[in-house]
């Protein structure tokens, strides 16, 4: 008998080991590249990857792209779903005009704008009419005029109105690209000016100066580079709207040519602020000054400099008089308010001292008071005060919420708007009274569930090293802790960035569906302060790497999932985080997402923004021993074993993608699929004229929206 069952059990083993589904990948030519850092040798055979006019590129993502088709048209309930997301994002209707109107203050005088889809195909236009006019809407910038080809998708990326003299700029990008190009327009006859201007950069200034545009640009790129080096040169121009760009004034040049360090500048008050570097006696420092721009002449007036720390941050607030309001953490992890006078050197005196909770934002808000927006186990709280310094009311917001739009920058009205937003609805808004700082609702929302069916709960759990880490777990009431949840642990970590309840319809299309969401505020991001960002940044990079792992182990034990219902997703840092947890935790995890992620952290600093100052310090430079042993130690790409069974992977980049370039994703997955076992699946799904900005039309949104759920949907079991 025993002898029977033993028989039996191994025919059931062997049966189901042979039945266990194998897929055949396509075979990927190998190079004998070798890298040598420190005597390491890395053999990189997929570095002709990085080679985007390489013949046996597009060959091997047409088969590719074969592949994930085949895979991923086997979902049954893939055109349903497909349906309900287009539903989610496309028929619900709440007021957005009003979060657009309050994010564009310079939009609230004579003009009135909005942007109106006219097809599928391509992103929107952009419509405007003056204020009180009875007057249809007229379409100022139609998209499909500046779109030169069927595979290039042009977007309106900022608009820079001059009501005094009847004056827009529009910025616009090609395929997400961080590259853009600026266009004028003359409100009164909506006609376009002659001249534009280019080489302008996501991370360029532009403000007007009367009917003169000041802005920064930077030389022009390679040719055939464009979406891989990094950008260098920059410079200050001043512009006449009448004269080519070449005419233009050059005002300043950065010191810096190697394109490491950036100035920048903003409009206050009719003043120019400078936020720029100094050197002094060898010595580097930060500095704000006051930008004096004339068309013949350019000079800067310091009036702060300090030091030349990645941990300082420091942004100008506000510009009262002859005094700057400064938000900083300078000799304060919380955050504090400082007062500066603009006139006098280092004359700084504290405004608002630091308190035990974190300082997100200070605000302007009307005239003489001030909205300072704090964080706190899950809760933002905003204090307002008077330009005394004096605490005037304090206002609590609900765990899960969060608090948008609390400022306003007209000192003659009355009353203002903000809204409150969550994981799972779009703004409310609000009515505040600056007068008796009272508030009540304002406007309708209409979406076509009951958002209070749904919960968002802030929750702490213990890290590899002991570390309390918190975290958002949103789910239908009454959820079930039977370890058989649909589980998607979405995670970022990186720049000392907060993810913080957004409302996004995807999202809230899985809650519906039974599935839970987590969201861990680990190290590397800014959830407590700048020391929570540096705990988790550069050689303490596995930090923010545990921290994830350890939300996943955390959700396993406490019963809301298992592994075979848990999946993983990330964008940009965030899949660089997912791609590195998939591979040193395999078995915790069913599925991941990975999307414009970088995977290949050793070569990752030779492409575009990645050597520059503020990637520099967030993963360290391979020309530093310490760096190099740290990068290699975590990155993606050299750490996938032979033969390991890792979790579904689906990998979402942009063709055009110049910030993260998809080189990192086609290296990662040829890798996994000829050194992962072949049981497992590895496919991607290139976004063509895509960058890591977007900039797809809302039938390509909606078909990459559908190929990622349609993957988690399937992965995780959830039927519709």
């Amino acid at each position: 008998m025993k002898n029977t069952l033993f028989i039996v059990l191994v025919l059931f083993v062997i049966f189901n080991c042979s039945a266990q589904k194998k897929y055949k990948y396509p075979e990927t030519p190998k190079d004998s590249f070798i890298d040598i850092y420190f005597d390491d040798k890395i053999y990189d055979p997929y570095q002709w990857m990085e080679n985007s006019e390489d013949s046996r590129l597009n060959n091997w993502l047409n088969t590719q792209n074969r592949l994930t088709e085949r895979e991923t048209d086997k979902y049954l309930d893939k055109w349903t779903l497909r349906s309900q997301i287009g539903s989610m994002y496309y028929d619900v209707k709440y007021d957005e005009s009003h979060s657009y109107m309050k994010k564009n203050d310079s939009l609230k005088g004579k003009y009135i704008f909005k942007y109106r889809k006219s097809s599928t195909k391509r992103s929107l236009d952009l419509l405007y009419k003056r204020r009180g006019s009875e007057l249809n809407f007229n379409k100022l910038f139609n998209i499909k005029d500046y779109t030169p080809d069927k595979n290039s998708h042009i977007d309106i990326t900022n608009t820079y109105v001059n009501e005094d003299y009847d004056l827009i700029a529009i910025e616009i990008s090609n395929n997400g690209s961080d590259w853009r190009e600026i266009y004028f327009f003359n409100l009164i006859t909506g006609e376009q000016f002659e001249h534009k201007l280019k080489n302008i950069r996501i991370s360029s200034s532009c403000i007007w100066l009367k009917e003169a545009f000041v802005y920064d640009a930077f030389d022009t790129p390679e040719k055939g580079r464009e979406l891989l080096d990094k950008a260098k040169g920059q410079k200050l121009y001043y512009h006449n709207l009448t004269e080519s760009q070449s005419e233009d004034k050059l005002l300043y040049q950065n010191p810096d040519v190697t394109g490491t360090n950036s100035f920048r500048f903003s409009k206050r008050d009719e003043k120019i602020i400078f936020h720029h570097y100094l050197t002094v006696k060898g010595k580097t420092y930060r500095a704000l000054s006051l930008g004096n721009i004339r068309p013949e002449s350019f000079y800067l007036s310091k009036f702060l400099i300090y030091p030349n720390s990645k941990e300082i941050q420091m942004t100008v607030e506000e510009l009262e008089g002859d005094v700057a309001i400064l938000n900083t953490n300078w000799e304060a992890k919380n955050g504090r308010v400082l007062k500066a006078n603009i006139n006098q050197l280092n004359q700084v005196s504290e405004f608002i001292p630091e308190y035990d909770i974190m300082l997100k934002n200070v605000n302007k808000l009307g005239k003489n008071k001030l909205a300072c927006i704090y964080f706190y186990n899950g809760k933002d709280v905003a204090l307002i005060f008077n330009l005394e310094g004096e605490l005037l009311r304090r206002i609590d917001f609900p765990e899960g919420k969060k608090l948008n739009y609390l400022y306003e920058s007209n000192e003659d009205v009355t009353h203002t708007d903000f809204s409150i937003s969550s994981f799972y609805h779009p703004d409310i808004w609000y009515q505040l009274s600056l007068e008796d700082l009272t508030f009540k609702p304002a406007g309708t929302t209409s979406i076509p569930y009951d958002a209070e069916k749904l919960e968002t709960k802030y929750v702490t759990y213990t890290s590899k090293d002991g570390t309390e880490v918190p975290m958002y777990i949103t789910h239908l009431k009454g959820v079930e802790l039977d370890e058989n949840n649909p589980t998607l642990l979405y995670g970022y970590g990186g720049y000392g960035v907060t993810v913080e309840p957004r409302y996004d319809q995807s999202q809230t299309l899985w809650l519906l569906h039974g599935g839970v969401l987590a969201v861990p505020n680990i190290r590397g991001g800014g959830a407590k302060g700048n020391e929570w960002a540096l705990a988790g940044r550069r050689l303490n990079k596995q930090k923010a790497i545990d921290d994830f792992i350890s939300a996943a182990e955390f959700l396993i034990s406490e019963k809301y999932t298992n592994p075979e219902k848990l999946a993983i997703n990330g964008g940009s840092h965030g899949g660089m985080l997912v791609g590195a947890s998939m591979i040193q935790r395999p078995e915790l995890f069913k599925a991941v997402i990975a999307e414009a992620g970088p995977f290949d952290m050793l070569r990752f600093e030779k492409y575009t923004v990645a050597s520059v100052n503020v990637n520099l310090n967030e993963f360290g430079n391979t020309a530093f021993e310490e760096d190099y042993f740290n990068l290699k130690s975590y990155s993606p790409l050299h750490n996938i074993k032979e033969g390991v069974k890792y979790p579904n992977l689906l990998l979402i980049t942009g063709s055009d993608d110049d910030r993260v370039p998809p080189l990192h994703s086609y290296k990662f997955l040829a890798t996994l699929q000829d050194k992962g076992s072949n049981t497992s699946l590895y496919i991607l799904h290139v976004v063509n004229g895509s960058g890591h900005g977007g900039a797809i039309s809302s039938e390509e949104f909606t078909q990459k929206i559908s190929k990622k759920y349609s993957f988690l949907f399937n992965q995780l079991g959830i039927r519709i």
